[in-house]
């Protein structure tokens, strides 16, 4: 599932762009924003979603625009609803208590406070709660092969929700989405997934909205850099909401790295494609060949990944030792890597991250003692 949330302090529309999960997490949910600035023009057509009949007209008169700027064809209708904010909430909860029981949210939270990366006394599922909930707009749900837009909200806010949401079910229907992001493929290949998919979902919401004001279709592979240009506008607009702005900073940064980064990776693989055929064509499906197996990709995709492969290392480390239990065992990758790094070393160690191969992080416990 995707979450969207919005600023609607402001008369141009705010956009919502979404995730599947903070990277360190795992997790199925998540919101961001993403204020478009210089879009005014978000009624489609002048239909509303403010009722269910309203919301699938707009569906319907934004697919077809989005069916041309990503190339993928509407297989079968996408189903729509309008949830109440209880409604999101109850179901947030119901997904975080099926996805993550206590003991897998304690080790986790444990295993990144041993690496001083977020306080040891963290109550990590009331924070998820909070985060998930906080300005929710809509969402796409692989799983319920649905697309949900809050009841009551800002009729500015529908249009860049819609664009990236719809975005997502498209590509449900081309590939298995939470395929995609099982925790069975580790933690920073389910960040470097998850970026390929936000990625290709916030280009295209910009392209079309930017098409929307331009009255021309725009080409992707030339556009400025979108992670350069909207990455400090989005981390400005996230930080209007209260807990992100007092969690840690580790879950800030993973949040925010799929859309960032994302985008860039995906213009990328639209400038190396543009070079071998014409322009202004949509970005290629960053499903199968093209999608990135580590963070250490998306973040240096012309060199670690488009003109040569770096496929990381697998690390692994044997079985525990006799009296000890394994309670967490994943990879942080480039990306986390250096933000473990420069949060203890100052920022200018960040670099130092650079040339990762490869990790394992394990959590042992035993004899009442814990050892990471």
């Amino acid at each position: 599932m995707s979450v969207h949330g919005v600023d609607g302090g402001n008369a141009h529309c705010r956009g919502g762009t979404p995730a599947i999960r903070p990277v360190w997490l795992a997790a199925a949910l998540l919101l961001v924003v993403l204020p478009l600035a210089g879009v005014t023009a978000c009624a489609a057509q002048g239909v509303s979603a403010g009722t269910d009949a309203g919301l699938r007209a707009l569906v319907d008169s934004l697919m077809p625009q989005i069916e041309r700027v990503s190339g993928m064809k509407l297989r079968h209708p996408v189903q729509v609803a309008r949830p109440t904010r209880a409604q999101i909430r109850t179901y947030i909860e119901h997904q975080l208590a099926r996805d993550f029981p206590d003991d897998q949210l304690t080790a986790t939270r444990d295993v990144y406070a041993d690496l001083g990366l977020v306080p040891d006394t963290l109550d990590l599922r009331r924070l998820l709660l909070d985060l998930y909930t906080e300005q929710v707009v809509g969402y796409y749900d692989p799983s319920a092969k649905t697309l949900y837009v809050v009841k009551g909200v800002s009729p500015d806010s529908v249009v860049p929700v819609l664009s990236h949401e719809l975005v997502h079910a498209l590509q449900d229907q081309y590939v298995n989405l939470d395929s995609l992001v099982s925790r069975s493929r580790g933690n920073d290949r389910q960040a470097a997934a998850q970026a390929a998919m936000e990625g290709q979902a916030t280009v295209l919401m910009i392209a079309l909205m930017a098409q929307r004001v331009s009255g021309r279709p725009v080409d992707i592979a030339r556009l400025p850099d979108l992670g350069q240009q909207w990455g400090k506008v989005l981390e400005t607009g996230y930080r209007q909401y209260p807990v992100f702005r007092a969690a840690p900073r580790i879950i800030q940064e993973t949040l925010l790295f799929p859309y960032i980064r994302g985008a860039s990776f995906m213009q990328a693989l639209a400038r190396a494609q543009e070079k071998h055929g014409g322009t202004g064509q949509p970005p290629p499906l960053p499903f199968d060949s093209l999608l990135p197996e580590s963070t250490e990709q998306v973040l240096y995709p012309d060199r670690k990944f488009i003109a040569q492969r770096d496929t990381p290392t697998n690390v692994i480390v044997g079985p525990a030792a006799r009296g000890w239990t394994v309670r967490y065992r994943n990879t942080l990758g480039e990306m986390e890597t250096s933000i473990f790094l420069s949060q203890h070393l100052g920022a200018s160690s960040r670099g130092a991250a650079r040339g990762w191969d490869g990790d394992r992080v394990v959590l042992l416990a035993g004899a009442g003692f814990r050892a990471l």
